[in-house]
């Protein structure tokens, strides 16, 4: 990458200042305005620091050097003291050769090589399907997944299934009254689906014993169940597959909840209360070899720790499901897990602190536990609100969606939008087949490129192609866009932001089709067809790379 090579010149350059300055202190980024050259840097702001002299004498006693090496066409200094970088368009040029050479592997990198990724996501309430709430998480997880996959790390997709609690017990009890045609309650769980459940699991087992259960926790344990495999299939039609499923029940069953809890017990940081078990972070915990914990990314700090406290065993010895999701963390880091992300609805964003702060006094190194929260969908139709789902009841169902717009759009449509922000989700727009609709906008561009390669009957150009041609600002616009992937890819690896490759998938498709509109391909002469041929197939492979990652169908046809 481009900016690779800056850093490692600024790193040179920095030597001779004879002090030392870390990767994560140099920051290079793209200059969103051309008049500002291609990157820019503050670097000289930090050395200005250390070297006592005012960050424009910093910066120009720096880019003195810089301007020297080769791929330098000229550099700027700008107040306070940033130094903006104008590449040689030979070095943007070749940047086509570097895609087409890597091809399916373009915007990979080895940023997670030997690390393990465990990521979860979607882990809906199994007491009814699939909402859309609980779907917004399956693209976000599945394409994170992608990124990490991509960048060299070993990934499993995690899904908990809540198979235990009063919640399940409470879907039993209302599916018995719905059997006996009794009318349901507010608190009840409600919708045609629980007639359906009803009338399947109690028919079954009429058929099966020739009586009808009234046992609400194993009519509910088997509603869930089905439910899951719903949820399972639903997950599967948005491109969400997992590569393991845990039912919380096995963590007490395998005894990986009273493990983890015994751990507890020896950090010293379990109290009873109120004939409960507790969970208090505030009380001092030690480490095995009774030295201070208060090491790096063990021992929150009095802040992070108040207010913590958390029952993990009922009165009644039963586990809450705090304790079970203990269990299963303290089993994902004991592992070998190097990163575990949780991506949670918003509404979880109380769980998030209690379980940093379990982590941590697991022993575990808390900067390795990441959560993404994300915000709720709501729905339109020309305008108009659409509030209820005819299955569900009281919400809008993943399938609905899925069944009306299709998975590419539902997938697009979510990770358009950072998980924080919430959606309008506008189901007319999704269903439309013209460049209004961003994920046809995206997917005709590669269909478009399918068509001229197809038509040129030149699928991978040689390598006798003059890079040197591509000229126009149509054409080094482009390279630069497509040149982009490899460090959004690295960055989204470690800062999670998912949604940026849809607007990256957008802005490489606005530049493709001004580039197409305005540099004719095959009617060039054959040398300037050939370069043109060649961007355009670069630009085929960074899409195609780009929708992969968002779990997108790449189409050569529309």
């Amino acid at each position: 990458m481009i900016k690779d090579q800056i850093e490692k010149d600024i790193h040179k350059v920095i030597s001779n200042f004879q002090f030392a300055i870390s990767n994560r202190q140099i920051l290079v980024i793209r200059s969103a305005n051309a008049n500002f050259g291609d990157f820019s840097t503050n670097i000289a702001m930090i050395v200005s620091r250390e070297t006592k002299q005012s960050s424009m004498e910093s910066a120009n006693k720096m880019a003195q050097s810089l301007k020297l090496l080769p791929h330098i066409k000229k550099l700027e200094v700008k107040e306070p003291g940033f130094i903006n970088f104008f590449i040689k368009d030979e070095v943007w040029q070749n940047e086509v050769n570097e895609v087409l050479k890597k091809g399916d592997k373009y915007g990979s990198n080895t940023l997670g090589k030997g690390k393990k990724a465990r990521v979860e996501f979607v882990s809906a309430n199994p007491t009814g399907p699939l909402h859309f709430g609980n779907a917004r998480g399956g693209p976000i997880g599945d394409s994170l997944a992608s990124v990490l996959e991509f960048s060299g790390y070993q990934v499993l997709r995690e899904y908990i299934h809540n198979d235990v609690g009063g919640q399940v017990e409470k879907l039993g009890d209302s599916l018995i009254k719905a059997a006996a045609g009794k009318k349901l309650e507010v608190g009840d769980y409600q919708g045609s689906y629980v007639k359906e459940l009803a009338s399947k699991i109690i028919l079954a087992h009429r058929n099966k014993t020739g009586i009808s259960s009234t046992d609400a926790s194993v009519i509910g344990k088997e509603a869930v169940d089905i439910l899951l495999k719903e949820i399972i299939s639903d997950c599967l039609a948005m491109g969400v597959k997992f590569d393991d499923v845990y039912p919380e029940s096995e963590f007490a069953k395998v005894g990986e909840t009273k493990k983890a809890l015994d751990l507890l017990e020896k950090k010293g940081v379990l109290k009873q209360k109120d004939g409960a078990t507790w969970f208090a972070p505030h009380v001092r915990f030690h480490s095995d070899d009774d030295s201070s914990s208060e090491r790096a990314g063990q021992a929150p700090s009095d802040e992070f720790l108040k207010d913590r406290e958390t029952v993990v065993v009922k009165s009644d010895g039963s586990y809450t499901y705090f304790a079970n999701d203990i269990a299963y963390h303290n089993l994902k880091f004991k592992e070998g897990a190097d990163l575990v992300v949780d991506i949670f609805g918003a509404n979880h964003h109380g769980h998030v602190p209690r379980l940093q702060a379990v982590i941590a006094a697991l022993g575990y190194d808390v900067s390795k536990f990441h959560v993404i929260l994300y915000q709720w969908v709501r729905f339109k139709r020309s305008n108009e609100v659409i509030k209820m789902s005819k299955r569900a009841g009281t919400f809008i169902t993943a399938k609905e969606v899925i069944e009306e717009v299709g998975k590419d759009a539902v997938r697009f449509f979510i990770l358009m939008h950072d998980p924080n922000s919430h959606i309008d989700f506008d189901l007319e727009l999704a269903r439309e087949k013209s460049s209004k609709n961003p994920v046809y906008y995206v997917q005709y561009a590669h269909a478009r490129i399918a068509s001229i390669l197809a038509k040129s009957k030149i699928q991978t150009p040689n390598s006798k192609v003059d890079y040197k041609l591509l000229t126009t600002n149509y054409e080094l616009d482009l390279i630069k866009q497509i040149s982009r992937l490899p460090e959004l890819v690295e960055e989204i690896a470690q800062n999670f932001a998912v949604h940026r490759l849809t607007a990256y998938a957008r802005e490489v498709a606005d530049s493709f089709h001004k580039f197409y509109e305005n540099c004719p391909v095959l009617e060039s002469g054959e040398d300037l067809k050939n370069a043109r041929l060649a961007l355009s197939r670069a630009t085929q492979i960074t899409l195609k790379n780009t929708l992969l990652l968002l779990g997108v169908l790449a189409p050569d046809k529309m």
